[in-house]
């Protein structure tokens, strides 16, 4: 891929170290002829310099929201002088609510990819976020939200396996986790209360046991100058979990009842932007997972599929035309840094992650989320990290 011949403004990317949702974002942005900046809140612009997609990467080392926004402030001063609009798009949750926490501090220069106050916080906490599942037609699977001990009498509605997940980005307690399934019944309260001591809030849903690829998808962008909506969907076909997880191994397919599901989710919202639709397939209806108010990590796949919402929405911002995307055509995506999760965690997956590398293999329009043969030197620095990491947890666990 090239760039383009034109160079319609400047892009600053706000990633975390999920590399592969930085990278096929600056891609992109690259591909209309953008000038791509990357800004992490730590340690990952080593490997964002390596492509030649990049044009800049910088850390800012702070977890303090207004410290990170005044020096993203100035470094775009000091680096992109001028008045041409710089687009601002925040890859994570954290990214998301620092931008909506400090909205009024930027100028008119400042283009940022965020819905609007009340939406995204609304988005940013999954108990209002299931709510508005609900009253959009595609409930999610039973929950209670427990902030504080008293609430922990409210678990007795569920029954079976549960899945536990904190509410927001920032409310896992001292120590930081995703979700954890917990069979046995007679242990969820205590699973919970101990959760609950250590600072955080939570989310207790009913598990929903499917194999991975009943975890449907649908990435979303939606324009704030016209209202046109972009979805592309698709499934998991392989997780880092063998019971959840991000995905290992995917595919984009034409969804039409999760396409429909997302367009409802979104006119219920008034979300507008990137965002991305989880849902489940159980017993022939779909169930809602979660909705992130932000680009999707999976978004590779579907501009590998002919529908790049990176790019819709850069053009956007900016007050260009956005081009009418194709239909989407299939499309696989591999996210190697799950695999190498899955394996960490249970060595026995070594047959499995064989047989779907082989699948892989096999299918048309492959994507890979880190590594590209026309850009390869940020996929080395990322190997060497994760197989450095790997290698670090081995001999921690047999110490």
């Amino acid at each position: 891929m090239d760039r383009a011949p034109t160079d319609p403004g400047r892009c600053v990317l706000l990633a975390e170290e999920a590399w592969g949702t930085a990278l096929h974002a600056a891609r992109s942005v690259a591909a209309n002829g953008g000038e791509t900046v990357v800004v992490t809140a730590g340690d990952g612009a080593a490997v964002f310099r390596r492509s030649r997609w990049c044009d800049h990467a910088v850390d800012i080392r702070t977890t303090d929201p207004a410290e990170f926004r005044d020096g993203l402030r100035q470094w775009v001063a000091s680096r992109l002088p001028g008045d041409d609009p710089v687009a601002v798009i925040p890859l994570s949750d954290r990214h998301l609510e620092w931008l909506v926490e400090g909205r009024a501090e930027f100028g008119e220069r400042f283009r940022l990819s965020i819905p609007g106050d009340d939406v995204a916080r609304n988005l940013l906490d999954k108990d209002r976020q299931f709510g508005l599942a609900e009253r959009s037609g595609c409930p999610p699977p039973r929950w209670v939200t427990v902030r504080r001990q008293s609430d922990l009498e409210r678990l007795g509605s569920l029954t079976g396996p549960v899945v536990v997940r904190p509410t927001g980005w920032d409310t896992s307690g001292e120590h930081y986790f995703k979700l954890v399934v917990v069979d046995d019944e007679s242990a969820v309260e205590s699973e919970v209360a101990a959760r609950l001591r250590s600072g955080a809030e939570l989310i207790v849903q009913e598990f929903v046991d499917e194999p991975p690829d009943a975890v449907e998808f649908a990435i979303v962008w939606r324009s704030r100058t016209s209202g046109r909506t972009e979805i592309c969907t698709g499934r998991k076909l392989e997780q880092s979990g063998r019971r959840g997880g991000v995905m290992a191994m995917g595919e984009s397919t034409v969804l039409p009842d999760v396409a429909d599901a997302a367009r409802r989710f979104v006119d219920e919202t008034g979300f507008v932007g990137l965002g991305g639709l989880e849902v489940i397939r159980s017993a022939g209806s779909l169930r809602f997972i979660e909705f992130n108010p932000r680009l999707e990590a999976i978004h590779f796949l579907a501009s590998r599929a002919g529908v790049d919402t990176v790019a819709m929405e850069y053009l956007d911002l900016l007050g260009r035309a956005v081009p009418r995307s194709e239909p989407q055509v299939p499309s696989t995506g591999w996210v190697g840094s799950a695999w190498v999760q899955r394996l960490v965690d249970d060595r026995s997956s070594w047959r499995d992650a064989l047989r779907a590398r082989a699948r892989f293999a096999r299918s048309p329009n492959r994507v890979r989320a880190v590594w590209s043969g026309s850009d390869p030197r940020p996929g080395l620095a990322v190997t060497t990290r994760v197989l450095g990491r790997a290698f670090r947890h081995e001999r921690g666990g047999r110490t």
